[in-house]
């Protein structure tokens, strides 16, 4: 899944608030809340795609075990595709 390319839906509308992030999907009305590892996922992802590239700078920013980051990304990344606010490339 890491060397995968993640396209954020343009019919999300993102906005961080204190440290969380909140996206609105304008298709569906739904709203989708981020945490502090996913708004940084997020900001990083609307710089560039590549999931890969995401994942060393959190590696970086976070004290986190790359193995643990790995699976908690690939679970975040496949929930927003679940709710249509991301797509695979």
């Amino acid at each position: 899944m890491l060397s995968k390319r993640v396209i954020l839906s343009p019919e999300a509308m993102f906005q961080e608030i204190g440290g969380e992030g909140v996206i609105l999907d304008l298709k569906s009305s739904s709203y989708f809340g981020l945490d502090e590892v996913g708004v940084r996922l997020w900001q990083l992802l609307q710089i560039d795609p590549s999931l890969q590239a995401a994942c060393a700078a959190l590696l970086e920013e976070f004290e986190v075990e790359q193995g643990q980051l790995e699976q908690d990304l690939t679970k975040l990344v496949d929930q927003l595709i679940e709710a249509g606010l991301a797509s695979i490339e």
